[in-house]
Parts: structure tokens; C-alpha cells; sequence
């Protein structure tokens, strides 16, 4: 029994706005993250953790037992919430286990909601692209509940309140017998999909009946990240952080191999060492398994965890391999396979610039002009993020310029025009430092630590700010068609001399060029990441073009393919707004980024 004391201290938690996270007696669970004009509920004879794990998806849901008397703590809730917001929708839920049969049936007259009854059917029905043998009933009927169980609330209580009551008989096809995991790919996946139906339908509900506060169906889900899911998120980027990937399978003494490999006349490979790698990659895989991922109860979340899992366990294992053919082997997995249409890009860019322009006459910047430029830009960023340390470093084991968290890393060998300067200030801080930062703003700690994939977007977003200052040069795009170009070359068994000769030899790359890029495909054992800043910046001026938003490109580190999940984040608040890179106040910068929501060529980018 539900007392009358509880009841009310619940009911109190709207008057202040505040969420309910309440255990009910027989294990019961009571969530409502916010003032929300649904609840979904389930009521077991024996819990079923799968099915509960349908409801835990919803930001509003009550799972209790069935000899459970729940009716006083529903009529409470709907008679409060429709207060503020005109009227009140619950969805009784219950699994039917039938041997050859999918068929969903709804209970409720059709009458009575006809919008929301449609958008629920319409919403089951696209589960056929997903699962052909589902069906759906809807059952014009006054009965919505279990046939076993009474109903929910006596009829003069729906009126009173301005209620209404849809049953939702679910048919347990996840409960499949060749899946042995609780939590495998079809039962996940039916699970984010029946979340958003059922979001949908609230969303359908809300626009017709209620007092509308939101703008999109995805504001209904949760605003609120329980511990389990913040555990699980610190515990994969702490040990992300510590295996410093990158730095890991970078040469240490690239300038002075570069130095020899010039004296041997090119015709001696390189000697590359590399840090030590400073943990044992098969504990880490055992602690990055401990995470319990299979208890996050939010799909969108889950989807990101999982993901990353995937990519670190690919990663440790490569530190493991390095220096060998496997190394390059699961990179190539991890990064993908350099595709047709860039290989074809590339070759298109060379042929058309077949030579790099004469370095400008304009003044060369060594390091500590080119630090004292990008200390003013790390100045301005400073005060947004006043808890992180923004700072460079001038350091004689790094090649160029790379950025480790909020550290921008300068070569001491660094020789470059000063028309670059701005570009490249862009590309680094501007992007790479701003997007860790307003990730580190984020609860998910992925947010900043990166999600799996992710340098491909964030490379071509970094190119993109270099052609947005004007600063994209014909050398510059002739250099990133030429890691693809090496990339390929490097996964179809062509030695390292071989393709620094084609590089310097055929596309009349400098020598210094031809040798960093070879360097950065051949290290570990074979890297193809370089391709990622070609293939980056062709999605993203495709992305641009459909109307895609550049400020939700800012928020963190992330892939394209995880662009809806951060648009959805963002949507139920989960996600803060990022800061936005200070270039786009530029009247230059608004005017080339309207060429590209047009429209724009690869190659048109230097005109």
C-alpha cells in the first residue's frame, strides 16, 4: 500500500518543479525527470527486466507490482500535472508472449484521441523496415489494461482530470533464442526505436491537448544522467586519457630521421622510435569490460558508450601491435577504408595543381612568433573556460603543430609564411581547443575525451575554419590529397621509400613534405587516419549544403554519424549550447559561408 503521506510529498516535488526518483514498495520504481504531461506504466506479476527496460527508456514511468494499489499516487499525479498543463496521458504497457505472432494491439476508443492514437499506429507500423513480421491492432474498446489486472483509474477520474488512458499490449519478440546476451543488437535496437514512438506520440498528444511548452518531441526525453551512466562514462575516458593514443604511436625523433634519410640521398628507410607505452593494454581491456554499459538505461547514451568501448579496445590492442602489419590492420578498421569518391578527389586535386605554389614573400614566423599569435587567440578563449589551463608549448619531440587537450604543441623546427598563421590558429584553437573545451563543459565526459570516429569530422571542421579565414592555400589542399594518396598507397603494400618517391618523384611534393607525410601513414606499423581530413571536409561541405548547423559541429568531439544524437542531447537539455569560435563574428567569414550552404567544389575552395 501507497500511503497518503508519500503520495503527497510526490505530488509536492511539481509544485517545485523538482524530479521524482522514488523506490515503491515490492521493488517497485517511480521516475518523472520533469514536469511532464505522460506517464508510462508497467505492472508485474514477476519483474521482467527487459520489458522494464522498454519504460526506463521514457523520462516518466512507474514500474510496480500488480497486487500493488497505484491508483491513488495516478490520480494524484494527473490531477496535479493537468493543472499546469490542461490535460494528462498515460500509457499502460504489458508484454504477450505468443509462439508466431508480432502483433502490437492498442486499447483505447478511437474517438477519444484520434491524433495520438494515429501517431502511436503510424509509429509501430514503421517497425516494418526494421522488423517485417510486426503488426498492429487498435482495439476501439473502453477495457485498457491487462486482461488480468482492473483499470488504472475509475472512469470519473479520466474527466475529472482530463485523462486519458491508452493500453499497449507489446509482443516480446526480442526474446529470441539464438540471442544469448540480455542486452544483444535486436533487443537494443528495439528498444531505441519503441522509445521514440512512444515520444512521438506523447509529442502528438502534448501538441493537441495540453498547454504545448515544447518545441520537439525529443524535449521529452531525459534531461537527467543517472550515476550508473556517469560512472560507466568516467571510467571509459579515464582510460581513454591515459593511453594517449596519438602521442603514443608518433615518432619522437622524426626531424632527426629526416635529417639522415636527406643525407642517405632518400634511398634508406627511417629508424622511428616511439614513447613507451606506459600501461598494460590487456588490464585496461579487462577494466574497460567491467563497465557495466549494459545498465544504461538511455539508448542515445548507451549507443555512445558502446561505441567508444569498440574504438579503445581497438586502440590498446594496437599499441600492443605496433610495429607490426597488424597494427595497420586494425587501423584500417578503425578508421575505415580509404573510399572511392576521396581517392578520386585527391587525384582530381593534383591533376589539377599538379605543382605547390612559390612560398610567399611575405615574412617567415618561426615558433615563437607563430606561439606569440596563438597565445593572444588562447587569451581570448581563456575567461570562457575559466577552470581549464589553455597553454602552448614549444617542444623539440613533436613534428609541426598538434594539439593534447587544451595544450597546443609547437615544433622547434617550425618554419611557416605568416599568411598561414591565422589558418592554422583556427584550425588548432579554434577548433580543436574549443571543441575539447565545450566538450569538458558536457556531463558525458566523452563529450571531450571523443567519441569513436570522431577525428574525421573534427579534422574536416578544423580544414573548414582554415578555408573560412581565407586561409586554405592550393599547398594546403594539395598536402591533404597527398596523405590520402599515401594512405592508399601504404594499405595496398607499397613500401615507405616507394611512397615518398611518389609523392616527391610524381607529384612534385618537397622533399621535407613527401617525408612528413609518409612518416604519418607509416607510423605504428600504418596509419591511415591522414585520409580523414579529405574525406572530413567533403562530408561536411555535403552536411553544410543540406542545411546541416555548423554551431552543433562545436559542441564536442564527436562523429557525423552522432550529429541526431547530439541534436537530440541538446534537445532535451541534456547537452550545454557550445561556445562558438570568435572567426564566425567575421562579415568575410558569414559571406564564404553562405557560398558553401549553396554549394561549392572541392577545388573551388582556392578561388
Amino acid at each position: 500500500m501507497i500511503d497518503k503521506e508519500f503520495i503527497d510529498s510526490i505530488c509536492r516535488n511539481f509544485e517545485d518543479d523538482l524530479p521524482v526518483n522514488e523506490q515503491l514498495p515490492e521493488d517497485g520504481f517511480l521516475h518523472i525527470d520533469k514536469l511532464l504531461p505522460f506517464i508510462c506504466v508497467y505492472r508485474f506479476k514477476q519483474d521482467d527486466a527487459l520489458f522494464s527496460g522498454l519504460l526506463r527508456t521514457q523520462a516518466s514511468y512507474l514500474i510496480a507490482k500488480d497486487s500493488l494499489n497505484i491508483s491513488n499516487l495516478l490520480d494524484c499525479l494527473a490531477s496535479t500535472i493537468s493543472k499546469k498543463l490542461n490535460s494528462f496521458l498515460i500509457i499502460e504497457m504489458w508484454p504477450v508472449r505468443k509462439d508466431h505472432e508480432a502483433e502490437f494491439e492498442i486499447f483505447c476508443p478511437k474517438d477519444r484521441a484520434p491524433a495520438t492514437l494515429g501517431a502511436l499506429t503510424e509509429g509501430i507500423e514503421e517497425l516494418r523496415v526494421l522488423y517485417p513480421e510486426i503488426s498492429v491492432e487498435v482495439n476501439d474498446t473502453v477495457n485498457r489494461h491487462p486482461p488480468h489486472l482492473e483499470p488504472l483509474l475509475e472512469k470519473n477520474k479520466y474527466k475529472e482530470s482530463g485523462t486519458l488512458v491508452i493500453g499497449l499490449a507489446v509482443p516480446t519478440i526480442y526474446e529470441r533464442p539464438e540471442e544469448n546476451e540480455i542486452f544483444s543488437l535486436f533487443y537494443r535496437k528495439f528498444v531505441s526505436q519503441l522509445s521514440v514512438i512512444l515520444k512521438r506520440t506523447v509529442y502528438e498528444f502534448i501538441r493537441v491537448q495540453t498547454a504545448n511548452p515544447y518545441d520537439h518531441y525529443l524535449m521529452l526525453g531525459k534531461t537527467h544522467i543517472d550515476r550508473i551512466t556517469l560512472k560507466a562514462d568516467k571510467s571509459l575516458a579515464e582510460i581513454s586519457k591515459k593511453m594517449s593514443f596519438l602521442l603514443r604511436t608518433t615518432p619522437v625523433n622524426s626531424t632527426q630521421q629526416f635529417a639522415k634519410f636527406k643525407e642517405n640521398k632518400y634511398s634508406k628507410n627511417p629508424s622511428f622510435s616511439y614513447r613507451l607505452i606506459a600501461l598494460d593494454p590487456e588490464l585496461e581491456k579487462r577494466a574497460l569490460y567491467d563497465i557495466p554499459i549494459d545498465k544504461v538505461d538511455d539508448p542515445a547514451i548507451a549507443y555512445i558508450l558502446r561505441d567508444k568501448r569498440l574504438e579503445i579496445e581497438k586502440q590498446l590492442t594496437m599499441l600492443e601491435e605496433r610495429e607490426t602489419e597488424n597494427f595497420r590492420y586494425i587501423g584500417e578498421s578503425l578508421y575505415g577504408p580509404i573510399k572511392k569518391n576521396v581517392l578520386e578527389a585527391a587525384h582530381n586535386i593534383l591533376d589539377q595543381f599538379p605543382t605547390g605554389t612559390e612560398i610567399s614573400q611575405s615574412e617567415r614566423f618561426d615558433c615563437h612568433q607563430f606561439a606569440s599569435r596563438a597565445e593572444e587567440e588562447l587569451a581570448y578563449y581563456q575567461p570562457k573556460f575559466p577552470k581549464m589551463k589553455l597553454k602552448y608549448e614549444i617542444r623539440n619531440d613533436v613534428a609541426g603543430i598538434m594539439v593534447s587537450e587544451t595544450n597546443l604543441l609547437i615544433s622547434d623546427q617550425l618554419s611557416m609564411d605568416e599568411g598561414r598563421c591565422d589558418a592554422l590558429i583556427q584550425h588548432e584553437i579554434g577548433t580543436h581547443i574549443l571543441t575539447y573545451c565545450n566538450g569538458s563543459r558536457q556531463p558525458i565526459q566523452q563529450m571531450h575525451a571523443g567519441f569513436a570516429g570522431y577525428d574525421e569530422l573534427q579534422e574536416g571542421l578544423a580544414v573548414l575554419a582554415e578555408y573560412l579565414v581565407g586561409g586554405l592555400t592550393v599547398n594546403r589542399m594539395r598536402l591533404l590529397a597527398g596523405r590520402v594518396i599515401a594512405a592508399n598507397s601504404m594499405v595496398s603494400d607499397v613500401s615507405f621509400l616507394d611512397t615518398f618517391n611518389l609523392l616527391y618523384k610524381h607529384y612534385n611534393f618537397p622533399d621535407k613534405t613527401a617525408y612528413y607525410i609518409s612518416m604519418r601513414v607509416y607510423r605504428g606499423g600504418g596509419l591511415t587516419k591522414d585520409a580523414v581530413y579529405l574525406s572530413g571536409l567533403m562530408k561536411l561541405l555535403d552536411y553544410l549544403q543540406k542545411g546541416g548547423q555548423l554551431s552543433t559541429l562545436y559542441t564536442g568531439k564527436f562523429n557525423f554519424k552522432h550529429i541526431d544524437l547530439i541534436e537530440e542531447l541538446l534537445h532535451r537539455q541534456i547537452l550545454k549550447q557550445p561556445e562558438l569560435p570568435r572567426f564566425l563574428d567575421r562579415e568575410s567569414v558569414q559571406s564564404r559561408l553562405e557560398k558553401l550552404k549553396n554549394g561549392i567544389d572541392l577545388t573551388d575552395l582556392l578561388n
